[in-house]
């Protein structure tokens, strides 16, 4: 029966779901009378009233015999759903003092590194792809160049919210793109127009005529090679991040070369077109 499995998940157990639809069909009832409708063991149901009036669904009149009414549904669900969400804060709370002490302790601790250490993984599932792709912006704390191909709808929608925070949180974002850029421009126009100012101010683009390769540097430390794929351009076929300052390195200056033969590419026009 669907109510009685919609109270079961929202935290009623069987016998106290059968017993506050007594509740409501009866009315003003006596343990005896309700027992028999709910078909719940007598020698439960005085426990099982108890529990109802515990979590608010249920309310107890102290004579002799004692009488039971059930509460409202709409006052009785606000009353699950208003506790749940001061549970929820109360948790969050908790869980938010305890990664800011474990942020302080944990990036406190000495590592031992090498010169000269390379690292890299790669994500080639589309699960694994939106979570390294979104994750790209939240990682940079300083600066990202990036040569993006034709950023079709689906990438955009896998990254967007947090490129926009991380222009929020003062990262220096600069873009070079093909002349036409136009998914990017569409995709902006459908966005509120806080966004789109945030964009406008704070991001830096340039136009190239030809390129061959799509990759971002972050921090002067983190490659990412994307590579689109062959049969969709909307769509990436698999993400490489490589931690390798050199490479970073030399990529960067590559990507200035290209930066500075550029055509700047005013956002703000194009989107007011």
């Amino acid at each position: 029966m669907q109510k009685t499995k919609l109270l079961k998940e929202i935290g009623l157990n069987a016998y106290e779901s059968a017993v506050y639809l007594s509740l409501l069909k009866l009315g003003v009832s006596e343990a005896s009378t309700i027992h028999k409708d709910a078909e719940v063991p007598y020698g439960k149901i005085y426990s099982i009233l108890d529990s109802l009036v515990e979590k608010g669904f249920a309310e107890v009149q102290r004579s002799r015999p004692k009488k039971f009414r059930g509460v409202k549904p709409d006052i009785a669900l606000d009353r699950v759903l208003k506790k749940r969400e001061s549970e929820v804060e109360k948790e969050l709370e908790a869980l938010k003092l305890k990664i800011d002490e474990l942020k302080k302790i944990l990036m406190s601790t000495p590592a031992l590194k090498t010169k000269d250490e390379i690292f890299w993984t790669t994500a080639v599932t589309e699960a694994d792809i939106k979570k390294v792709v979104s994750s790209l912006f939240s990682e940079a704390k300083e600066s990202l160049c990036v040569i993006p191909h034709s950023l079709g709808m689906p990438i955009l929608t896998i990254i967007f919210d947090e490129f926009a925070r991380s222009l929020e949180r003062g990262i220096k974002v600069n873009m070079l793109v093909s002349p036409q850029f136009n998914n990017f421009i569409s995709f902006l126009s459908k966005k509120d127009e806080k966004t789109v100012e945030l964009l406008k101010r704070k991001l830096e683009i340039r136009a190239v005529r030809n390129t061959n390769s799509y990759f971002g540097v972050i921090d002067n430390n983190l490659v990412v090679l994307l590579q689109p794929h062959p049969l969709d351009r909307d769509r990436l076929i698999s993400v490489v991040k490589i931690w390798d300052a050199e490479l970073a390195k030399n990529l960067r200056k590559e990507f200035e070369v290209m930066w500075e033969v550029g055509t700047i590419f005013d956002l703000k026009e194009r989107v007011e077109k």
